[in-house]
């Protein structure tokens, strides 16, 4: 198949990473698959366009005559601002299939021009709720993914002090202050380390509120490093779209405590693979933590769990064929 992606995302996130993914992968199953996107985009793009918001009818005009001169199968967006650009320039084209996945959970406004979509995905159950207000022609949830060759099984013994890691964005929505508060009520054998960056502003502000605590700030970090020195990662975001952060650690050995508002439900889908815990609440994150620095035998448990759960549901050799049959029975139509 010919297959066009899009995104227009200046930064990378898990969005990204998610793309990125598929290309790759779809390109090894011999598909033909171009990226559209800016020249200083997240993406190496071979198609370049301004993508200057979501009214650019220039990039909506310029890729709709690439479309008519280069046909494709496909074409599937991955970026809220792109989805009327990349639907107004299918717009009367007969023989495209035009795909857009949501990757957030703030609900989508509607537009006239969503009637030219032929299928939305949605990674979780709570971000396709969050598309019935525009009457999709059809929906299907196609999880996230790991790539397994890339993330091996290396549980680790425990450290000590027992370590806690928190991977992202260095932001208030990520939960931070939550991870702070919780570490505070626990004693002196547990530690934090924050990898990641934020507004320079609020990294000072959590520097000063961990003073006197065992918390370490260590920045951009390579995954492989950042585990092995990781007992149990901790994702206490206020609500999280997905989190392939979650699957990642999950492959490698790695027990996760998440809050329970978005992604991590459907990830984790019991508590013999991971700890579930409200959100903005320091108390049962810290609980969750104890739990896991005080029992070796249950953090062993879910760590065998949770590798189990990723292979059988989001290995990216079973979850990315679940998107190329979505392309195939469009195109067979």
């Amino acid at each position: 198949m010919r297959i066009l992606q899009v995104s227009s995302a200046e930064n990378w996130g898990g969005g990204e990473t998610h793309l990125a993914g598929l290309v790759e992968y779809l390109r090894k199953r011999g598909h033909d698959v171009a990226v559209a996107g800016r020249s200083n985009g997240a993406l190496k793009a071979q198609i370049q366009l301004p993508f200057l918001n979501s009214a650019d009818f220039i990039t909506a005009i310029r890729l709709r005559t690439r479309l008519k001169r280069e046909p494709v199968d496909v074409i599937h967006a991955h970026v809220a601002r792109d989805y009327t650009i990349v639907a107004a320039a299918a717009w009367n084209i007969p023989g495209v299939k035009v795909v857009f996945t949501r990757h957030l959970l703030r609900p989508v406004r509607p537009h006239f021009f969503y009637r030219r979509v032929d299928v939305w995905i949605a990674p979780t159950s709570q971000i396709l709720e969050t598309l019935a207000p525009l009457a999709p022609k059809a929906t299907k949830v196609i999880p996230n993914w790991v790539d397994l060759d890339r993330f091996p099984f290396r549980p680790h013994p425990v450290h000590r002090p027992f370590t806690v890691g928190l991977l992202g964005q260095v932001a208030p929505h990520k939960g931070h202050d939550d991870a702070i508060e919780a570490l505070r009520q626990l004693d002196g054998n547990v530690r934090l380390f924050v990898a990641g960056k934020g507004e320079i502003s609020y990294e000072k502000k959590l520097e000063k509120r961990a003073a006197g605590l065992r918390v370490e700030f260590v920045g951009f970090v390579s995954l492989a490093d950042f585990f092995q020195k990781t007992d149990v990662l901790i994702v206490p975001s206020w609500e999280e779209p997905f989190g392939i952060v979650l699957l990642e650690a999950m492959a490698s050995g790695i027990p996760v405590i998440a809050t329970n508002r978005g992604g991590p439900v459907d990830i984790i889908s019991s508590p013999l693979e991971g700890v579930l815990v409200p959100p903005r609440d320091p108390c049962a994150l810290a609980n969750a933590i104890q739990s896991f620095s005080a029992d070796e035998e249950r953090r062993s448990t879910i760590i065998r769990n949770a590798r189990e759960r990723v292979e059988k549901h989001f290995d990216i050799r079973i979850v990315v064929p679940q998107i190329e049959e979505l392309y195939k029975r469009g195109t067979e139509d």
